[in-house]
């Protein structure tokens, strides 16, 4: 069993993230990323300052702003329209959740797609649909990634990704289809889960549900990228996977924390700094 750790991929691309930053600087590109985060939640905040130490440790300004809980809908859709037509402005991150009272659609309709650092706008999904990808979700990205970095083979494998929501399942089900897997998306309503989850070469996660897989739905053979971030009963941050037991059932899998998550913010920032050097080349 190999345990399919983020750490050194994350590693080599800080390394290469630092270089091109320099490289654009030079070329008196100063990248420029504005976050807007509504209200107080807690995991919003603490993931908004993480990305903000990450951007800095890079080389890339990136800005909080930080707008009160009521704030409501016109007045947050009027500030991204202000930072869309902002020049200085390179890239903008809408920290989710919302306040309940904010029309999440609108706002995400609002970005500029250019812009859109997630790639939370329909139109990157749409454009990932056709073959012609602008920006990819960056947490499906850095699965794939992570599959890459570990030489996974894919042609012709039987892929399952459990979790059809339209930020990672729907694209990671897309990415994988891409990569020539025959691929099954599993969602709630699907029946004999486990039948379907012990077919799979390569098993995807992303339910937010604390260590839902066990190793009954898995097949030895199996590679399992779990996506989830949950914290159990005890406190404890784990993964949608029983780790400890599917782990020791496996061919491969991720481990929650140290598997998918800090790759998340690496793919954000090096299709960031991509954008921008495919845009001072125009």
């Amino acid at each position: 069993m190999r345990i399919y750790r983020s750490k050194p991929v994350v590693e080599e691309e800080i390394v290469l993230l630092k270089n091109k930053v320099i490289q654009l600087k030079k070329r008196g590109i100063m990248p420029n990323i504005k976050t807007v985060f509504v209200g107080n939640d807690p995991a919003s905040n603490t993931y908004s300052k993480q990305k903000q130490k990450f951007a800095n440790q890079l080389g890339i300004r990136l800005t909080i702003l930080h707008l009160p809980h009521e704030t409501d809908t016109e007045t947050l859709y009027h500030k991204i329209q202000e930072l869309n037509h902002d020049d200085d402005v390179d890239g903008i991150m809408i920290e989710m959740p919302l306040p309940a009272h904010i029309d999440r659609k609108k706002i995400v309709l609002a970005i500029d797609p250019n812009k859109d650092c997630d790639a939370i706008h329909p139109a990157h999904l749409g454009n990932l649909l056709t073959y012609s990808p602008s920006r990819i979700p960056n947490t499906p990205l850095a699965a794939i990634k992570l599959l890459e970095y570990y030489q996974t083979e894919f042609q012709g494998k039987k892929a399952v990704m459990v979790g059809r929501s339209a930020i990672v399942g729907k694209p990671l089900a897309e990415l994988l289809l891409q990569k020539e897997c025959t691929v099954t998306l599993c969602h709630t309503k699907t029946e004999n889960l486990a039948e379907l989850t012990r077919t799979a070469d390569i098993l995807c996660v992303a339910i937010g549900k604390p260590e839902f897989i066990t190793a009954d739905m898995v097949n030895p053979n199996a590679i399992v990228i779990d996506i989830g971030i949950n914290f159990n009963d005890k406190g404890k941050l784990v993964g949608d996977v029983k780790f400890d037991e599917v782990a020791a059932k496996v061919k491969g899998i991720s481990p929650v924390p140290g598997g998918v998550g800090p790759l998340t913010n690496v793919m954000l920032f090096k299709q960031f700094v991509e954008k921008l050097e495919v845009e001072s080349n125009d």
